[in-house]
């Protein structure tokens, strides 16, 4: 029996019909399904970001509440051991962990920076510096800085005081002194450090600075606090953290209570009774 020739064609635009929509359905499953994975993989890339982060997180904070002898002890002998480190493991087999790396701040040759807002009160620990030495303190804003030598004398503590405007500040109605550019900073000026020096306080006024104690030829930074240096892991996730243990300083309002002249005074160079 033979076909009629038209049925034919019918049947052969059938099948080509049936498998371009099994072609379609099919890249269209594909598609859905490398979407559903691609979104998956960030799920999990973002849980163990989280993860990893927090690990991080919680060894700083877990030293943070160690003393600081402590922390010296394992700088000065490399024995933090497993104080410095953790490992977890979830119950899908993922491993948690975290570690953290300890070094002195300052307690270099180099400049020591500090970011402070405007108003802001920061602190250089000066113990162990040269006394009759001196000590540059730079900057780059247009900023007004207030510094505080403070220093000991036959047991009793004592204070200069140094309020300095930028090379091009629009402040100089202020009664302040003038930087002057150095070390490739376009504002500086010099501490003479006398009798045995304790700390210098540095606020800078207007706009934030971030100031750069310089030490002079020879000289070096005396230690400022800790770097706790942390790496927190999870799955391929790394996070990293730094944080600065500072020393013990005094609060912003040491400051003012140190450089009230009398009841009326501005804040200026000049030492009334």
């Amino acid at each position: 029996m033979r076909i009629p020739s038209k049925i034919k064609d019918q049947t052969g635009q059938t099948l080509v019909v049936m498998v371009f929509l099994m072609i379609v359905a099919t890249t269209i499953g594909v598609t859905i399904s490398n979407r559903f994975m691609s979104t998956l993989k960030g799920f999990v890339r973002t849980d163990d970001s989280t993860k990893a982060l927090r690990a991080a997180e919680a060894i700083i904070e877990r030293l943070l509440v160690v003393p600081n002898e402590t922390l010296e002890g394992y700088i000065a002998f490399g024995n933090c051991g497993s104080a410095c480190t953790y490992s977890i493991t979830e119950p899908n087999g993922n491993i948690i962990s975290a570690n953290v790396t300890l070094e002195y701040s300052g307690n270099s040759t180099d400049p020591f920076s500090l970011g402070l807002e405007p108003g802001e009160a920061g602190q250089i620990s000066l113990q162990g510096y040269t006394s009759g030495s001196s000590l540059d303190v730079c900057w780059q804003s247009a900023s007004s800085i207030h510094a505080a030598y403070i220093y000991e004398e036959s047991a009793v503590t004592k204070i200069n005081s140094y309020a300095v405007n930028s090379v091009s500040s629009p402040y100089s109605g202020n009664g302040f002194d003038t930087a002057v550019a150095n070390h490739g900073y376009p504002n500086c000026f010099t501490i003479n450090t006398m009798v045995t020096p304790k700390y210098i306080r540095i606020r800078p006024y207007y706009e934030r600075a971030v100031v750069y104690a310089v030490p002079a030829i020879g000289q070096t930074i005396p230690r400022q606090g800790i770097i706790m240096d942390a790496h927190g892991y999870s799955g391929e996730t790394v996070k990293h953290i730094t944080v600065l243990k500072t020393d013990a300083m005094a609060p912003a309002f040491f400051d003012y209570a140190l450089l009230q002249t009398s009841e009326v005074s501005d804040l200026t160079n000049n030492y009334g009774p």
